[in-house]
């Protein structure tokens, strides 16, 4: 057993910080789900809905950010470092939230039928959501390191295939901008779902930096 393993094994009262965590990327889970089954009915007079069943999730996540962030403030020792507590904490509120923006301009946009590259990069926020579940509960014990790696790694694949689709739909969508405002509004839905697959992987990132210093 390593030092920094029997250095947790020595902080059990601080494992709360795991569960909110694990929390935490529950509600990203569930929020990538429901958003992706909702925009593939195409149908508009869902988006009020979606938009409402969202914000549910955007609140659902603030409240365990702000509870993390409670705890760290009353706590001298963590089970890994406080940066990374409460950067998988931001970063994991951040996904709920760019989806919440989404729905916040399906509305306000007035949207018809989604765009088919929103749809596939939908596909694979998903697909990244389902990783980190697993990614967040390994860092209670980090014992398979060569697992979490090759999480790890199809993060990364999703996110470039992620950027791979984006980048083609920005220029198909400038290649021929006959409507300006029609412009604006895909390439604001565009932006942010491709950001929730940033964010995604970014917390991947955390987690593999965690685990070097800590396994």
């Amino acid at each position: 057993m390593s030092l920094n393993a029997i250095l947790r094994w020595l902080k059990p009262h601080e494992m709360i910080f795991f569960d909110l965590l694990e929390s935490s990327v529950e509600v990203v889970h569930e929020a990538t789900k429901y958003f992706d089954q909702e925009i593939r009915t195409n149908d508009p007079t869902r988006w009020p809905e979606l938009r409402r069943k969202m914000k549910d999730f955007e609140h659902k996540g603030d409240e365990y950010t702000h509870k993390v962030i409670d705890r760290l403030d009353k706590s001298f020792v963590t089970p890994i470092e406080r940066e990374d507590i409460l950067a998988l904490a931001h970063a994991l509120d951040d996904v709920v939230d760019l989806l919440d923006n989404i729905c916040e301009r399906l509305v306000l946009y007035r949207i018809g039928l989604i765009p088919t590259p929103v749809m596939e990069i939908s596909s694979l926020a998903v697909e990244g959501a389902g990783e980190l579940v697993y990614l967040i509960a390994s860092l209670r014990n980090m014992s398979d390191t060569k697992a979490i790696r090759q999480h790890i790694r199809r993060v990364h694949a999703l996110e470039n295939q992620a950027d791979s689709v984006y980048h083609a739909a920005l220029s198909e969508l400038f290649a021929d901008p006959k409507d300006p405002i029609a412009l604006i509004k895909l390439k604001e839905l565009y932006d942010h779902i491709e950001d929730a697959t940033d964010r995604i992987e970014f917390v991947a990132k955390v987690i593999g930096s965690t685990v070097m210093r800590n396994a």
